[in-house]
C-alpha cells in the first residue's frame, strides 16, 4: 500500500515545495485550481462514472457504506461538542469538517494506483452526468474518451500540486489535543465505522475494501477555504488537512487492513 501513497505524497510535498518558490509566478496557483475544478476534475469524475462496472447491489452497498459511517461519526462529534463548552464556534464547525470531509484528489489519486479499472469509488459513483450516461447505455466515442483520459491525468497531477500548495506548517495558535482527536476520529474511527457497517450489510470483499479506502482518506484540501470563507477556525483547518495529509502515508495502509483484522 505504501507504493501507492509515497508517491501521491511526493506530488503533494513537490506542490508544497514549489508554492514557496520565489522564481514560480504569483498566479500559477490560482490558475491551476481553477483549471482542476472546473475543466479537469469534472472531466475525471465523468469519464470514470461512464466507464463503471458495478453491479445496482454493488453500487447501493457501497453508497450506504460511505454515507452511513459518515452519518454516525458526524453525530457522535456533534454530540460530544455539546460538553466542549469551551471551545469556540467557529473551532466546532472545523472539526466537524476535519472529521468527515475526504480529499478527493488524494482519494482519487491513491486510487487510480491501487484499484482495477472495474473498482471504483463513491466519489466517482456520485457523479450523476456519468452515471446517467452509463445507465442509458450510451456509447463513449473512443476521440472523446481519449481526450477526457488526458484531462484526466491533468487533473490528479495538479490537484495534487495544488494541494501540497495549500498545506501550512505554521503553528499559530492550534491546540494540540484538538488537533489530534480530530485526526484519529477521520483516519482512524471512520474506516473502523465502514468496515463495521459492511459488515452489517453483508457486502462484499470489493465493496469493503472500497468503503474503507474512502473513509481513511484525509481531509478536504479545500475545507481550508470554506472555513475561511464561512467563519470557521482556518488555522486549525489548515493544520488539520496538513497533518491529516502527511500521517495518511502510514495511516490509509494501515485502515485498509481493517477488513481483514474483523474477518
Amino acid at each position: 500500500m505504501l507504493t501507492y501513497v509515497i508517491p501521491v505524497l511526493a506530488i503533494v510535498l513537490l506542490g508544497a515545495a514549489l508554492r514557496r518558490m520565489r522564481r514560480v509566478p504569483e498566479g500559477l496557483f490560482p490558475a491551476m485550481e481553477w483549471f482542476s475544478f472546473y475543466v479537469a476534475f469534472p472531466a475525471l469524475l465523468f469519464v470514470g462514472t461512464a466507464r463503471l462496472a458495478l453491479s445496482a447491489t454493488d453500487a447501493l452497498d457501497l453508497s450506504l457504506a460511505a454515507l452511513l459511517p459518515t452519518l454516525l461519526l458526524t453525530g457522535l462529534v456533534l454530540l460530544a461538542l455539546r460538553f466542549a463548552k469551551r471551545l469556540p464556534d467557529p473551532s466546532r464547525s472545523s472539526v466537524v469538517q476535519g472529521a468527515v470531509r475526504p480529499s478527493s484528489y488524494f482519494g482519487l489519486a491513491v486510487a487510480a494506483l491501487l484499484f482495477p479499472p472495474e473498482t471504483t469509488n463513491p466519489i466517482i459513483l456520485a457523479t450523476l452526468a456519468g452515471l446517467l450516461f452509463n445507465l442509458g447505455g450510451l456509447p463513449l466515442p473512443v476521440p472523446l474518451a481519449a481526450a477526457l483520459d488526458i484531462l484526466a491525468d491533468a487533473a490528479l497531477a495538479l490537484g495534487l500540486l495544488c494541494v501540497g500548495g495549500g498545506l501550512q506548517f505554521r503553528r499559530d495558535d492550534v491546540r494540540p489535543w484538538l488537533l489530534g482527536a480530530t485526526s484519529a476520529l477521520k483516519l482512524l474511527v471512520l474506516p473502523l465505522l465502514a468496515v463495521l457497517v459492511c459488515r452489517w450489510l453483508d457486502a462484499s470483499a470489493a465493496v469493503t475494501v472500497a468503503a474503507c479506502f474512502y473513509a481513511a482518506l484525509p481531509t478536504a484540501s479545500n475545507a481550508y477555504i470554506m472555513a475561511r470563507q464561512m467563519g470557521g477556525d482556518a488555522p486549525l483547518m489548515a493544520s488539520l488537512v496538513t497533518w491529516q495529509t502527511l500521517l495518511a502515508a502510514a495511516t490509509v495502509p494501515l485502515a485498509m487492513q481493517l477488513p481483514a483484522w474483523l474477518a
